[in-house]
């Protein structure tokens, strides 16, 4: 992120109040304790998507499922979009509140609001309101398009969406500008509504980024659906990740999730940046970009591929791993951004509630109103709590996905490679924030 206001999302250093070593050893010794414990007391699956806690009340149930508060939330979903691309091309509130509006409010935000609430986007995603406009004007069924949304495509396309938003943050020449932003928006809409078109509505569930992107984080909220029924439910988080079906791509979206952030990470070393000097920076942020994506595309088939042998029958695949990996990207999200989130919450505050404009360029040039911006100590401890509760919840949906799968008698060792690989990613990515 190139925004002065981001540099402040990794607080987590090296000589900062949490040691790096420290922090290893306490990713290290969790993940260990947690397999070991998993090892000798956990043989037989344990977690069904039919499993809940309780029904909510059928009065929230009507109230959630009316029309009219259907309409209203898309609705609202539309002006929230309206308003972000009026601040994009007027440059009110200040050059860096547009791209701050998509790349935290939006971007970031969509984490926590989907870990409550659900998927989220799917209820506000402007793209659907326009869909259903122009499926109006050409006189074709919304929900079947023109043809039928070939089986094979799975999470592929949000795969590709996801790469081209991080690239859009990360790498694209004047990335910060509101103008880069706001053209890579139009386009993205455009590619969307055409899919849409052809495909109908249930093209946006796997085809568009940010709604796959929601509904995987959402697979984790206590708030779900029984899928017997429909009926909004309470329910163990694992039981909704058991739901999410390894379709093709799942393994490359969960891969551009975890290698986006890593290397917004990566991409501010010193080492990297003496390494790229030379060259072109979106040439370079590109490159490296694509190669964090493979190298982590690489690990995970790396571990399903060594997994598969050991078992003998080839029942454990990278697939298969792919739901244990979101919680792990959800904790690398929280780690790497929480800080930035929570000012740019008040810098959003500030510019539309408050004073109108960016409390350090108001009252004449001084600031007249001051951000509050969270503690070295307390972001170290969100870090690493992020980083290795992540883990940790991936250990145990893994654990409980291959007992299910894998030979009564080989039921452990298979699962030494993906182990291994967790903790490869637990130690990486603690590094790399503490090094950033």
């Amino acid at each position: 992120m190139s925004y002065d206001v981001y540099l402040a999302h990794v607080v987590g250093h090296r000589d900062g109040p949490i040691p790096l070593s420290y922090a290893l050893v306490a990713g290290t010794t969790a993940l260990y304790a947690s397999f070991d414990a998993l090892r000798l007391r956990w043989h037989e699956r344990r977690f069904d998507a039919r499993r809940v806690w309780r029904a909510l009340p059928r009065f929230t149930q009507r109230l959630c499922d009316h029309p009219l508060l259907r309409r209203t939330l898309r609705l609202f979903g539309l002006a929230l979009t309206v308003l972000t691309l009026t601040v994009l091309t007027t440059g009110y509130g200040g050059k860096e509140l547009g791209p701050g509006m998509v790349f935290v409010l939006f971007w970031v935000g969509l984490v926590p609001a989907s870990l409550l609430f659900g998927p989220v986007w799917r209820l506000l995603n402007p793209l659907r309101t326009l869909h259903e406009l122009l499926a109006l004007l050409m006189r074709t069924d919304p929900d079947k398009g023109i043809r039928p949304l070939p089986d094979r495509l799975g999470h592929w396309p949000a795969a590709v969406g996801l790469l081209g938003f991080a690239w859009l943050e990360l790498a694209a020449p004047a990335r910060g500008s509101a103008s880069t932003v706001l053209l890579g928006l139009w386009l993205y809409a455009a590619v969307q509504l055409t899919a849409a078109a052809v495909f109908g509505s249930r093209w946006f569930e796997r085809g568009d980024a940010f709604e796959a992107y929601s509904s995987l984080i959402a697979s984790l909220s206590p708030l779900g659906r029984s899928p017997a029924d429909r009926r909004l439910v309470l329910r163990n988080p694992f039981n909704g990740l058991s739901a999410v079906h390894a379709r093709p791509g799942l393994t490359a979206t969960v891969a551009v999730m975890l290698a986006a952030t890593g290397f917004d990470s990566l991409a501010n070393l010193g080492w990297w940046k003496r390494l790229t000097e030379d060259v072109p920076e979106p040439l370079a942020r590109s490159a490296g970009l694509l190669a964090t994506v493979l190298f982590v595309l690489g690990l995970l088939w790396a571990s399903g591929r060594a997994s598969g042998r050991l078992s003998r029958d080839g029942s454990w695949t990278s697939a298969l791993m792919a739901p244990s990996l979101i919680p792990i990207a959800i904790g690398y999200v929280i780690a790497h951004y929480s800080s930035v989130l929570v000012l740019e919450v008040q810098r959003f505050f500030d510019v539309f509630f408050v004073t109108g404009e960016h409390g350090s360029t108001h009252d004449g040039g001084m600031a007249a109103a001051s951000y509050a911006v969270p503690g070295a100590t307390l972001m170290s401890l969100v870090q690493v709590t992020a980083v290795v509760t992540g883990h940790v919840l991936g250990v145990i949906s893994a654990h409980d996905s291959a007992v299910g799968v894998l030979p009564r008698d080989r039921k452990v060792l298979p699962q030494v490679p993906l182990f291994a690989g967790m903790i490869g990613l637990t130690l990486g990515g603690l590094a790399l924030l503490y090094s950033s």
